[in-house]
This record gives C-alpha cells, structure tokens and sequence, in this order.
C-alpha cells in the first residue's frame, strides 16, 4: 500500500512539473503583443522622395519581452511595389537592447537605422512590417521563447511629381529638390506641421515631424537651422563632454542632455538621485556617446562616471589610473 501511494505521489509530481513547465515555456498570444500607431513620415509621400516607418510596440501581456535590435533597426520592411530599401551608412554603433516589462510601449523608428526606404514609383503600396522578440523567462531563462514575430500591414500611397491629387505638393517640393534646384538650405520651405532641419553627414537639408526634432538631434545625427533654434531646443539638445567635469548646470524639467565623454574609457555611469534625473531608455545613442538622460521633477542629482582605461583588464592589466567625472544638476521648476 505504501509502495503504491509513493508511485501515485511521484506521477503527480511529474504531472505537476509538467504543467509548470509548459506554463511557463508557452508562447504569449499575438494579441498581447501590438503594432500601434504605425505611421510613414512625411505624412505624403511623393516620387523620389526619402522616407521613415515608425511605430509603437506595446507588451500587453504579463511575461517580460526583449525585442530584437540590429543596425537594420527593430522591425524589417517587405515592400510589395513602388519602394525600395538601401543601405545609407556603414553600422559602426551598437544597438541598443530593448526590454519591455509588462504593461511597457517603447517608440521605434526606421530613422534610427542604417537602411533608408526611397519611393521609386507612384501607387498604392504595401508594406509588411514585422517585428521579432523573444519572451523572456524570468524564473528560468532556458525556457524563454526565441524567435516570435508579429507582423502588421501598412498601406499607404506615393504621388507623382505631376499628380493633382494634393495642391499643396505642387507648390512645395521636397526639401532635396529644392536644395539641388539652387534654394540656399536655410529657404528651403517645409509643409505644415514639419521642421527644418540638416543632415550632418551631407548637409541635405530634411523636413521632420517637430515632436521628435529633439531626439534626433541628441543623436548626433542632424542639426537644427540657427534662425529656427528656440531656447527649449538649445537647452534640450544640451552636450555634456569631459570639459564639463566638476562644473554645475540648470535644467527644467522634461529637458534632456546627451552624455558624450568619449571612447577611450570603458565608462560606468551612476547618478545618486533617479528621481530627479535618470538615462532615458530606448534611444540609440553615436559612438562615443554614454546616453541621453532626461529631467523629471525639480530637484539636485550628481552624476559620477568613472572610465576605466581599455587595458586595465588585460593581462597583465596596465598601469594607466582611471579617471572620475562628475556633474552637478540641479532641475528648476
């Protein structure tokens, strides 16, 4: 009798490990996961022009996800007509790592890769955007899921440079067209609802939605035309380097500042007050550069970051001394 109550006790143990490991190696339904807000910038696309995908991924589910990320960016882009996709830039950076805690939405742009999308011909097109992630297993990572893709559709049309279908893209051509015709850059127009701005790598000018100006400027990858530079902009797009060490600055909240002390130090960064100011997450960020940190409600925090010379952890390790850099900030009302 004992014997037989051992062996039901055993095959209930093994029927309840393998339900918990089927629970918790079971793959999050599609629709926890979403594409949102999937949007083509600019708004109206005309032949020959350059464009940008973006949108928003939201973990609606309750396991923890980390999304893949390369240098071709976070989702890739099937183009049925009408669109091709090129490599602008050699990827000389390293892609950030994107984790979303249930309940999380995080941005993602085209923009921040190295492939650029070019309209070729007028027409309907579709575009098949599809993102892949892993979920991740907090109790025991060998049992996370890899590999799982959710793809969304994505329609949208190309004008001609002839076509009457908006009035608006008669008198106003793109930015590049403008600047090749002869337009000095700071006349090129943009259309409503879009910004000026310069590429750094060729100077092209480019007309960008005005709500993400300052986050691609933190990048290091476009510059503002002075004339339309405002006081918020300045301060938001605000460089800290290795010449600000020991020294003080003002910010008022929701700005941001991009941390740049350079390569040749391994850096560890810390800042003892993160309710006062904390990195913002999600944004790639130049080589060279540690982050991009944002405000968030008055108050004083110090920043410390201690770089570690390359060759301190080699063998033998060298005798080269780290060095410390701090920064005072103090966040206004």
């Amino acid at each position: 009798m004992t014997k037989n109550r051992i062996t039901i006790n055993a095959v209930v143990m093994i029927l309840i490990v393998s339900v918990l490991v089927l629970t918790n190696s079971k793959l999050i339904h599609a629709e926890s996961i979403e594409i949102l807000n999937l949007n083509v910038d600019p708004t109206t696309v005309m032949v020959g022009d350059t464009f940008s995908i973006n949108a928003s991924i939201l973990n609606n589910s309750t396991n923890t996800i980390s999304v893949h990320n390369s240098c071709g960016g976070s989702f890739s882009i099937l183009f049925d007509n009408h669109a091709t996709v090129n490599m602008e830039k050699v990827c000389n950076w390293m892609p950030i790592q994107i984790i979303l805690n249930p309940g999380e939405n995080a941005t993602l742009t085209s923009f921040a890769s190295n492939l650029t999308y070019n309209a070729s011909s007028s027409g309907t097109v579709n575009a098949n955007v599809t993102l892949s992630y892993d979920i991740i297993n907090q109790i025991n990572p060998d049992l996370s899921n890899t590999d799982n893709i959710i793809s969304k559709l994505l329609v949208f049309t190309i004008y001609d440079k002839n076509s009457q279908t908006e009035e608006e893209h008669l008198t106003i051509l793109s930015p590049l067209k403008q600047f090749k015709s002869g337009i000095d850059a700071k006349d090129i127009q943009c259309k409503n609802g879009l910004e000026l701005i310069i590429k750094v790598k060729n100077n092209f000018p480019a007309c960008v939605k005005q709500n993400t100006v300052s986050k691609i400027v933190l990048l290091g990858w476009i510059k503002l035309m002075q004339d339309n530079l405002s006081e918020k902009d300045e301060s938001s797009t605000r460089i800290i380097t290795l010449e600000d060490d020991g020294k003080s600055i003002s910010l008022k909240a929701d700005q941001s500042f991009l941390l740049k002390l350079g390569e040749d130090f391994e850096w560890n960064i810390e800042i003892d007050n993160q309710t006062v100011v904390s990195r913002a997450l999600n944004i790639m960020v130049v080589r060279g550069a540690q982050g991009v940190y944002e405000s968030h409600i008055p108050g004083h925090a110090t920043l410390t970051a201690v770089g570690d010379p390359p060759c301190l952890h080699s063998e033998p390790p060298c005798r080269m001394h780290s060095i410390l850099f701090t920064l005072d900030i103090e966040v206004l009302q």
